[in-house]
C-alpha cells in the first residue's frame, strides 16, 4: 500500500511538472461585462442583497454568442422542481444586449461560450455567481 501511495505520489509531481496547455477561455472581465448585460437586461429581477442561505433554485448555464451576435444558451445544471427558474434564467439570456468584444474573445464565446449561474431566492429574483454578493450564513 505504500508503495502503491509512493508511486501516486510521484506521477502526480511529474504531471505537475509537465508544460500545461495554455487553458482557452473567456476572460474574467468578458464574463464580468455579460453578466453585467443581463443585469442590464432584466433589472427587475435582479436583487442587490445577500442571496439567502438557502436558495429557491441554482441555475447552470453554459452561455454563447450564436452568428447573428445574439447570447443562447445550454442547460447544464437547473432544479427540476422550480422549471419557472430555469425559464427565467433563459430569458434573461436572451434580454441581455450584445456586449462589445475582441475578434478573438468573439470566436471563443461562439465556439465554447462562458458558463454562468442564477442564483434564486425564493421571491424569484436573483444574482449570477460572477456578481454575486456572498450568500448568507442563515
Amino acid at each position: 500500500m505504500r508503495v502503491k501511495t509512493i508511486c501516486c505520489s510521484l506521477v502526480t509531481g511529474l504531471a505537475l511538472l509537465l508544460p500545461h496547455a495554455a487553458q482557452a477561455g473567456v476572460s474574467p472581465d468578458v464574463k464580468r461585462d455579460f453578466a453585467k448585460a443581463v443585469y442590464q437586461g432584466s433589472p427587475e429581477f435582479v436583487h442587490d442583497h445577500q442571496p439567502q442561505a438557502l436558495l429557491r433554485a441554482v441555475v447552470v448555464l453554459n452561455v454563447r454568442l450564436d452568428v447573428n451576435n445574439r447570447w443562447r444558451a445550454d442547460v447544464l445544471r437547473t432544479n427540476d422542481e422550480q422549471p419557472e427558474m430555469l425559464a427565467r434564467a433563459l430569458e434573461t439570456v436572451q434580454r441581455a444586449p450584445t456586449i462589445p468584444v475582441s475578434g478573438e474573445a468573439r470566436e471563443e464565446l461562439q465556439r465554447n461560450g462562458l458558463v454562468e449561474a442564477w442564483l434564486f431566492d425564493n421571491d424569484g429574483t436573483f444574482q449570477v455567481m460572477t456578481l454575486a454578493k456572498p450568500q448568507r450564513n442563515h
